[in-house]
C-alpha cells in the first residue's frame, strides 16, 4: 500500500464518518469506528464505552468537524441538556473568532469606514 492509498483511506473514512454522524445513531457510529480502527485514531476509545458514553463522544465528534457546522448548535444543546460541557477546544475556538471579529470592527471604525 503506497502513501496515496493511505491518504485515500483516511479521506474515505472521514467522508463516511460525516455521513454516519449526521444520522446521530450511536450504533452506526461505533460500527464505523470498529470497521476502520487504523483511521479512527482516538475515536477508537469509543468502542470500549457503553452506548450512553459513546453517544456523548459522538456529539463531541460532531462539534469537532467543521463539515458538520450546521449541526453544532444542536450538538451543543444536546450536551448542555445533559449537563455536559462542550470540549474546551470548541469553546476556545468560538470565543477566539468573536474576539477577532470585534477587533476587525474596531479597526474599521477607527479608520472611518
Amino acid at each position: 500500500m503506497d502513501e496515496r492509498d493511505i491518504e485515500q483511506g483516511y479521506a474515505n473514512f472521514h467522508r463516511r464518518l460525516n455521513h454516519v454522524l449526521r444520522q446521530r445513531d450511536v450504533k452506526a457510529f461505533k460500527a464505523h469506528v470498529a470497521r476502520h480502527p487504523a483511521q479512527a485514531g482516538r475515536l477508537s476509545h469509543c468502542l470500549g464505552l457503553s452506548d450512553e458514553l459513546a453517544e456523548i463522544e459522538m456529539y463531541k465528534a460532531i462539534l469537532a468537524r467543521s463539515a458538520l457546522k450546521d449541526m453544532h448548535r444542536d450538538a451543543l444543546t444536546w450536551l448542555r441538556d445533559r449537563g455536559i460541557e462542550a470540549p474546551l477546544s470548541f469553546t476556545r475556538r468560538k470565543k477566539g473568532r468573536g474576539k477577532k471579529l470585534l477587533a476587525k470592527r474596531a479597526r474599521s471604525r477607527s479608520r472611518g469606514h
